[in-house]
């Protein structure tokens, strides 16, 4: 690795992400594709185990399925935003019925990126990239 590439991780490493997903293969794949990547990255199954963990874990990025049994990954969101406003928060979905939600909420004023199913962990890396 280079000096720049090094620099790059080390800035990047304090950066912590909480993913959250009812699909557990992905969201342990995101975690782990994070964790290889420098990043602090934990994983949850449901929208109300993410919200407990954000209690304890404090991210400053959430990462969350948008559809999901119980809490959906927009409540989910709300409610740690509404208790770590710092936290930025990115949704992804491989649904349609996904963005008839998306657009509710930016009719409320909250606006969030939606980030396609299956995503691919570089296009993940550079915009969390840019967040530090």
């Amino acid at each position: 690795m280079d000096d720049s590439s090094s620099s790059r991780a080390e800035e990047r490493r304090d950066l912590r992400v909480l993913v959250i997903d009812d699909e557990k293969f992905i969201a342990d794949t995101l975690v782990m594709i994070l964790q290889d990547s420098g990043l602090e990255a934990v994983a949850a199954y449901d929208g109300a185990t993410g919200v407990k963990e954000a209690q304890t874990f404090r991210p400053d990025v959430v990462i969350s399925d948008v559809i999901m049994p119980g809490m959906n990954g927009i409540e989910t969101c709300s409610v740690i935003q509404a208790k770590h406003p710092d936290c930025r928060c990115f949704l992804f979905s491989g649904q349609s019925a996904t963005m008839e939600l998306i657009h509710e909420e930016k009719a409320r004023g909250i606006d969030w990126e939606l980030l396609a199913k299956p995503i691919e962990p570089e296009e993940l890396l550079a915009k969390l990239a840019t967040l530090r």
